[in-house]
């Protein structure tokens, strides 16, 4: 009889955590659900190539669209930002990087370089691929997306790898200018 109670009280305790474990942890609701599913129809333009089913889509809902302009603009500015990269043309790769990246990307190198690096094009060949990533041009060219938002923007493009790429970007004296070393993999 003992050991009867006892597994009854275990029976008891293991469906009363599968019960617990599934209470209040999910926070969708019947709205956030219906809300996902109206993304993909309400999203027009360039970005809705980049729009992930039940995934991060925060780059592509960001901000609005940019004019062919801007995008024309942008397109030019990655491709030589890419060219110079892919040259290891440090001088001209820090011509394209904003300049908020650029102090930035300074500071960083300069202290832990023992105060020895104290340039842009400096700090790229110190940090080397860390920074630059593996320099390879995946690029065909064409922003296929540019969200803007106020001054930044994410530049989005389908690479001639295959993946997808985003780029941030930031407008300084009405041109856009990257704001980080290299480009980002959509999905990592």
């Amino acid at each position: 009889m003992g050991a009867g109670r006892g597994l009854c009280a275990l029976a008891l305790l293991i469906v009363s955590a599968a019960l617990l474990g599934g209470c209040g942890d999910d926070s969708s609701t019947a709205d956030d659900i219906a809300a996902k599913e109206r993304i993909f129809p309400n999203v027009t333009g360039p970005t809705r190539e980049f729009l992930v089913p039940e995934g991060d889509n925060i780059v592509q809902l960001s901000g609005t669209e940019g004019t062919e302009a801007e995008r024309e603009q942008a397109s030019r500015v990655i491709a030589a930002w890419m060219r110079a990269r892919l040259a290891s043309n440090w001088a001209e790769d820090c011509k394209h990087l904003s300049s908020a990246y650029k102090t930035n990307l300074v500071k960083d190198a300069y202290a832990v370089s023992g105060e020895k690096v104290k340039t842009c094009p400096g700090a790229l060949d110190y940090f080397g691929e860390q920074a630059s990533g593996e320099l390879i041009d995946n690029y065909d060219g064409e922003v296929d997306s540019l969200r803007v938002e106020g001054k930044g923007a994410y530049a989005q493009y389908h690479g001639t790898d295959g993946k997808d790429w985003i780029v941030p970007l930031e407008r300084e004296g009405g041109v856009w200018m990257v704001t980080i070393a290299a480009p980002l993999d959509r999905f990592k």
